[in-house]
């Protein structure tokens, strides 16, 4: 019996591999989709609300007050600013650094502080490598009246008998000893907060010397009568001089006599 002839069903092999490939591509393209939305989500959240925050202008020691040259302002998305962060430079007026803090770093409260207790060493003070604090005595009539103030530069003006140097024509004369001399402090160390307060006159003011100088200056306190004369803001110094490399602050300079003083002054 002669078969009966059927027809065969057409292939499937030549359907199914464009819908593979149609399938993976479709999947490929949802995966690249779904990426260029998480980055650009991501992006948006990243540089969104920016918030200016307080942060250090340059480096500032362990100990050292605050004063409102070493900070400045950075912007800083939300989600990035640190907590207890500070908005505002005036709000650490008073305060000073528990530890170091690094030029850019934002300001925190658990870094600095306006508690002394909180100091480890309260009566730190902020000398520069090469110099060292030396404090003069002052008085209303000497002092510019109290107006003498932390981080004032100041000029020293010395009147001495010429008898000290020569007993030919004795004569009182006064001459400008030192300028640009930079007060470090007014006063005497305490617990109250410097900054922003109210100093009036004071008994004594602290400013930065080379030990050579220091020496010269307390030859000129025994023997000659100082006043001060306050320069104008203006005029101050944008850095502090650096250091003389001659008079390091370890070692002990010479003898300072009249000699050596009217070599240097020529009263």
């Amino acid at each position: 019996m002669a078969a009966i002839g059927q027809t065969r069903p057409a292939s499937t092999t030549n359907i199914r591999t464009p819908l593979f490939i149609l399938g993976v591509g479709l999947a490929l393209l949802a995966f690249l989709v779904m990426l260029a939305f998480g980055l650009l989500f991501a992006s948006r959240s990243q540089t969104g609300t920016q918030i200016r925050v307080v942060v250090a202008a340059q480096d500032i020691d362990a100990r050292e007050p605050i004063t409102a040259d070493m900070l400045t302002t950075s912007l800083m998305p939300q989600t990035a600013v640190p907590p207890h962060a500070f908005l505002r430079a005036a709000d650490l007026t008073g305060f000073s650094a528990l530890v170091s803090i690094y030029k850019g770093q934002p300001i925190t409260g658990n870094v600095v502080s306006s508690n002394p207790d909180q100091l480890t060493y309260s009566s730190f003070l902020p000398i520069p490598k090469g110099y060292i604090a030396l404090t003069l005595p002052t008085s209303e009539q000497q002092g510019v009246a109290g107006f003498i103030a932390q981080g004032d530069y100041i000029d020293v003006i010395a009147t001495v008998n010429t008898q000290l140097f020569s007993p030919v024509n004795p004569r009182q004369v006064t001459r400008t000893v030192f300028t640009n001399l930079y007060v470090l402090r007014v006063g005497p160390q305490s617990v109250v907060p410097r900054q922003g307060q109210s100093q009036g006159v004071s008994s004594s003011i602290t400013v930065l010397l080379s030990l050579c100088d220091a020496q010269y200056m307390d030859w000129l306190l025994s023997n000659a009568t100082l006043k001060y004369a306050l320069q104008s803001y203006h005029d101050y110094a944008k850095d502090l001089a650096p250091a003389d490399p001659s008079c390091p602050s370890t070692t002990a300079p010479g003898t300072i006599g009249p000699g050596q003083v009217q070599s240097r002054w020529g009263f």
